[in-house]
C-alpha cells in the first residue's frame, strides 16, 4: 500500500481540518469531559485552526484529507484570545450543558500546564483520522512528518494523550511517558509524554 502524503494545510483547508478533527475528537474521552456537546466541536476547533494553528502553529493533512495534526513550535503557547466567537462558544456551551463545563475547563487546563515542560519543545495538541479511516496507518504517517520538523530542527517534542489506546502508537515514534494523572473528581486518565530529538 503506498505511503499516505502528508500536506501542510493553508487557509484554503480550515474547513476540512476542523471537520477530520471535529469528528476525531467526538467521542475523545478528555473532550467529552471538557466539552460534554460534540455538537460543538466544530465550532471550537474552527475557533483554534483560524486563530492560532494556521496563522503562528503547523496544520498537517493527508492528501486523502482524512487525517489532521496541530502542531505549536517553540515559544507559541496554547492561548487564544478573547473574542466574539469565543464568548459565543461559551455561552452555547453554557446554555446547552449549565456551568459544570466552565468549572472543568480551569481544571483541565490547571492539570495540563503542571505537566506542560519548561525547555523549549514542539507540542502536539491534537492528531486524528476520520473514524471511516482509521487503522490505516494515517496517525503514523502523521506522527513521521512532525516528528521529522522536530529532528531537523534539534528540538524535542511533547504531547497529552487522551486515549491509552494511541500511547504505544506514540512510543512506537519516540515518545516516553513522563507522567500520568486522572483530571478531578473521577475524570479521564491523561498520559503526558516527551520525545527527545533524533
Amino acid at each position: 500500500m503506498q505511503a499516505p502524503e502528508i500536506i501542510a494545510a493553508t487557509d484554503r483547508q480550515e474547513q476540512t481540518l476542523v471537520d477530520v478533527l471535529a469528528e476525531a475528537f467526538s467521542e475523545d474521552p478528555v473532550m467529552n469531559w471538557v466539552i460534554p456537546e460534540p455538537a460543538l466541536y466544530a465550532d471550537f476547533f474552527t475557533l483554534l485552526v483560524r486563530d492560532l494553528f494556521l496563522p503562528r502553529g503547523i496544520a498537517h493533512l493527508d492528501s486523502g484529507r482524512q487525517a489532521a495534526a496541530l502542531w505549536l513550535p517553540p515559544g507559541i503557547k496554547f492561548d487564544i484570545a478573547p473574542s466574539f466567537s469565543l464568548l459565543g462558544l461559551v455561552l452555547r456551551l453554557l446554555l446547552r450543558k449549565g456551568p459544570r463545563p466552565l468549572l472543568r475547563i480551569p481544571q483541565q487546563e490547571r492539570l495540563f500546564g503542571r505537566h506542560i515542560p519548561v525547555d523549549p519543545h514542539y507540542h502536539l495538541v491534537f492528531i486524528g483520522c476520520r473514524k471511516s479511516a482509521q487503522g490505516q496507518g494515517l496517525g503514523s504517517a502523521m506522527l513521521k512528518q512532525g516528528t521529522r520538523i522536530c529532528d531537523q530542527q534539534q528540538m524535542p517534542a511533547y504531547l497529552e494523550s487522551s486515549n491509552e489506546l494511541n500511547v504505544p502508537l506514540y512510543q512506537r515514534h519516540g515518545f516516553e511517558v513522563i507522567a500520568e494523572e486522572s483530571l478531578p473528581g473521577g475524570g479521564p486518565r491523561v498520559w503526558f509524554m516527551w520525545r527527545e530529538a533524533r
